[in-house]
C-alpha cells in the first residue's frame, strides 16, 4: 500500500512541477435547486415519547419525559420541516484535452435550529445554515502521456457498477452537522486521483482517495485504494466487472497504545446481461478480508464477510411501459459469540439504496432498541419493485421489501420487518419535476420490547429544477 501511495504522490508531483498554460475554449454554467418537504413519524420506532426522528449516536428518549428541558425539546411524534439543496457548477474546456469542474453547494433546512436531540432546549439559529460548501473541484486530462489514459485529480464523484461497494462518500454528507435527512445530501464526492485506461471494450480504473487526513501524520489517516476492470460485450448488452477495494483506516481506532489499522480488503465481481430485449439479469458477489480492531486495547480479529446482490427485471413492451424487478441482497453479520473471525460486512462507500427508511436504520437514524444494528450489515432482504408510465411525463413506482437478520441476536427473532414505498414523479417541463414519496416500515418480531415497535412513516414532497 505504501509503495502504491508513493507512486501516486510522485506522479502528481511530476504533473504539477511542469509549467502549464491553458487557453479557455468553452465555459458552461449549470446547477440545480431541489426543495423538499418532510413529514417523518416514529423514526425511532418508539411509541409515546413525543419524538419523531433521532440521529444515530444520540439517545432515544423513553416513554416518560424526565425534565422540563426534555419536554421543551420533544413535543411531537413526528418531525415536519423543509429543505433546499442548491448547486452551481462551472465547467471549462481548455486546450489539449484538459477540462475543469467546480461545483458549489448550499444545503439547509429552512430556518432551522441545529439538528440535535440532546434533551435540552433548542439551540439558537444555526450560523452554518447559509454556508457554501465545495462539492466538486477537479481537473481532467485526456490522452495524457498515452492516448488511452485519462487522469482526473481533485474532488470528484466516483461510482463503479451499480454502486454496491463504491458510489457515495457518506463521510461528506453533512459536514456542518446541522441537517436532517442526510441521505438526501448532494455532497458525495471523494478527494482522489483517478487514472482511467480505455481499451474499448476493456476499461481499467485505478483510484487513490484520501478519506481522512486528521493531523498531517500518516499514522492517523484513512486511505482508499480501488482497482476496477470492466468489459462490455458486443452482444446481449452484457457487462462483466471485477474489482479490488482497499480501505486502510488508521483514524477510527487510535490512542495512547498507538494507531490500529482497521483494514478492509474487498474483492468482487459483477455480471449483467439481457438474454432477450425485455429481460435484464444480474448478480454481484463480494468478499472482505483484513484486520478488525474493536479498540486500542484488544488484539485484532481477521475479517471474513460477504455481500451479494442478485436481481432480474422484466419490461413489458406496451403503452404504459411497465417494469417488474425482483432482487435479493445480503450483507453478512457478526455471530452472537463475537469471537473468531469478524464477519460483519463493512459498507464502505455504497452508493445504492433500496428503501426510504430501512436502509438508514441505525446508520443515519437511531431506534429505541439497544440490540438493533446498523442496516449496513447483518441483513438480508428481498424486494419486489414495479413501475409504469400512465402518461409520458408521469412515472409511478411501488416496492415491497421484506428484511431479516443474517445472524440473529441472542434470544431474538431474525425478522426485522417489511417496508412499503410508493413514489410518483411528474416532469412538468424538461427542467422542472415534482415528486412525492410515501413509505412505511412495519417492525417485525425482532422488536419485541413494548413501545419499541411503532410503524415508521416517511412522506416527502419535492420540486426539482435544473439549469
Amino acid at each position: 500500500m505504501k509503495h502504491l501511495k508513493a507512486f501516486f504522490v510522485l506522479a502528481l508531483a511530476v504533473l504539477v512541477s511542469v509549467p502549464a498554460f491553458a487557453e479557455t475554449q468553452n465555459v458552461k454554467v449549470s446547477g440545480s435547486i431541489d426543495s423538499y418537504a418532510f413529514y417523518r413519524n416514529n423514526y425511532d420506532l418508539t411509541n409515546n415519547n413525543d419524538t419523531g426522528v433521532v440521529p444515530v449516536g444520540f439517545t432515544v428518549p423513553g416513554a416518560a419525559h424526565s425534565t422540563s428541558a426534555d419536554l421543551a425539546q420533544n413535543q411531537s411524534e413526528a418531525d415536519q420541516y423543509f429543505r433546499t439543496n442548491t448547486q452551481v457548477e462551472v465547467s471549462a474546456d481548455l486546450t489539449d484535452n484538459v477540462s475543469t469542474v467546480i461545483n458549489l453547494v448550499n444545503q439547509r433546512d429552512w430556518n432551522s435550529n441545529s439538528y440535535t436531540e440532546t434533551g435540552t432546549a433548542p439551540a439558537s439559529l444555526s450560523a452554518n445554515e447559509f454556508d457554501v460548501e465545495l462539492d466538486l473541484a477537479y481537473v481532467q486530462m485526456k490522452e495524457i502521456f498515452y492516448s488511452p489514459l485519462t487522469l482526473t485529480i481533485g474532488r470528484q464523484d466516483i461510482w463503479f457498477g451499480r454502486g454496491f461497494v463504491i458510489g457515495n462518500n457518506n463521510t461528506a454528507w453533512d459536514q456542518q452537522t446541522v441537517l436532517g435527512a442526510n441521505e438526501y445530501s448532494v455532497t458525495t464526492a471523494f478527494d482522489a486521483i483517478r487514472a482511467t485506461l480505455d481499451f474499448n471494450p476493456w476499461t481499467l480504473d485505478f483510484v487513490y482517495s484520501k478519506i481522512d487526513e486528521n493531523s498531517l501524520n500518516a499514522e492517523d489517516d484513512r486511505d482508499l485504494y480501488v482497482a476496477n476492470i470492466n468489459y462490455k460485450f458486443a452482444e446481449y448488452n452484457a457487462v462483466a466487472e471485477g474489482y479490488y477495494v482497499g480501505d486502510v483506516d488508521r483514524s477510527t481506532v487510535s490512542g495512547t497504545t498507538g494507531s490500529r489499522g482497521n483494514e478492509t480488503h474487498t474483492v468482487g465481481g459483477r455480471l449483467q446481461f439481457d438474454p432477450i430485449s425485455q429481460i435484464t439479469l444480474g448478480g454481484e458477489l463480494a468478499y472482505q478480508f483484513g484486520d478488525y480492531y474493536a479498540s486500542t486495547t484488544v488484539t485484532s480479529r481477521d475479517r471474513e464477510a460477504w455481500g451479494a446482490d442478485v436481481f432480474g427485471t422484466y419490461r413489458w413492451d406496451i403503452t404504459w411501459k411497465p417494469e417488474l424487478t425482483l432482487e435479493y441482497v445480503l450483507f453478512s453479520g457478526e455471530e452472537a459469540s463475537s469471537s473468531g473471525e469478524y464477519s460483519s460486512w463493512n459498507p464502505l462507500y455504497r452508493g445504492k439504496f433500496w428503501t426510504a427508511y430501512a436502509d438508514f436504520r441505525e446508520f443515519v437514524y437511531a431506534t429505541g432498541d439497544s440490540a438493533d444494528q446498523s442496516a449496513t450489515q447483518n441483513q438480508q432482504f428481498v424486494q419486489v419493485k414495479g413501475s409504469l408510465k400512465p402518461l409520458e411525463d408521469l412515472l409511478l413506482e411501488a416496492s415491497f421489501t421484506y428484511l431479516w437478520m443474517d445472524e440473529p441476536a441472542s434470544g431474538r427473532s431474525d425478522e426485522l420487518g417489511y417496508e412499503v414505498d410508493l413514489q410518483a414523479t411528474y416532469d412538468y417541463t424538461e427542467d422542472v419535476s415534482f415528486g412525492f414519496l410515501a413509505g412505511w416500515f412495519v417492525p417485525g418480531d425482532f422488536y419485541n420490547v413494548a413501545d419499541q415497535d411503532a410503524t415508521a412513516t416517511d412522506l416527502v414532497g419535492s420540486v426539482k429544477v435544473t439549469f
